[in-house]
């Protein structure tokens, strides 16, 4: 008899790969019976796995249209990256697929951010810096303060000019990054210009504000250096460093 993993990597081997694969010492009775089981199960394999991809990227769904997003869910399922990968990561490499189906770039971003938009909903609790923190503070404590990104908070650099399905983000067609940050219980996405999504992209380790403002009047912020950093910590997309050990 078989081992537990033996059995367990030839049922998913027949699963994926079609009966060709099927080691008749796993199944009692009649092959052909077992088949018929097992295509049904894959069946429902299948289907369960294309409806979370519409789960997860309804907003591609409805820019590219059902029957498009139908045909490269189905190719993409079919993949053998896709096949390792249970429901709740389906969607894991489903936006490089659509790079090599040669999909519009700003459709491509669109899934990207769809995706990440799942990484926030998923991330870890913590408390977010909010401008509160800042109040009475003096110059010296408020330069020094250390954070960094939020575990909640993704960035996507655009590669197009963003998609009309990001109906909230409308106006901001020129933005250079998209925000995805969750400062309540929903993520919520933000354009970023290239001077925020770069102050952002320094926070992903501990830095210190003081550091956050210089980078930003590097950036040409002279008139304003605060300002790209407010707009991060309105967003919720930062985090006081050590924040546990100071309660």
């Amino acid at each position: 008899m078989p081992s537990l993993a033996d059995a367990q990597t030839g049922f998913v081997a027949t699963i994926n790969d079609g009966p060709s694969a099927l080691d008749p010492s796993l199944f009692a009775g009649d092959p052909e019976r077992v088949i018929l089981g097992l295509k049904a199960h894959a069946n429902t394999i299948s289907h369960a796995r294309l409806v979370a991809l519409e789960d997860t990227f309804p907003r591609t769904r409805e820019a590219m249209g059902d029957s498009e997003f139908n045909q490269l869910s189905r190719s993409y399922c079919d993949t053998a990256i896709a096949r390792a990968l249970d429901s709740n990561a389906i969607g894991t490499h489903f936006a490089a697929h659509l790079v090599a189906a040669d999909v519009e770039a700003a459709t491509i971003d669109l899934a990207r951010i769809e995706w990440l938009w799942l990484d926030s909903y998923d991330a870890a609790e913590m408390d977010h810096l909010e401008l509160a923190n800042l109040a009475g503070l003096d110059e010296a404590a408020l330069l020094e303060m250390q954070v960094t990104k939020h575990p909640a908070a993704n960035i996507l650099a655009l590669s197009a000019p963003l998609s009309p399905a990001l109906e909230e983000l409308g106006g901001h067609e020129d933005a250079h990054a998209v925000l995805i940050s969750r400062p309540e219980t929903q993520p919520v996405l933000s354009p970023l210009s290239r001077a925020e999504a770069e102050i952002f992209v320094a926070a992903e380790k501990n830095v210190s504000i003081g550091n956050l403002l210089e980078l930003s009047l590097e950036q040409g912020g002279e008139d304003d250096a605060l300002a790209p950093v407010i707009t991060l910590i309105n967003a919720g997309a930062l985090t006081k460093v050590n924040q546990g050990e100071e309660r």
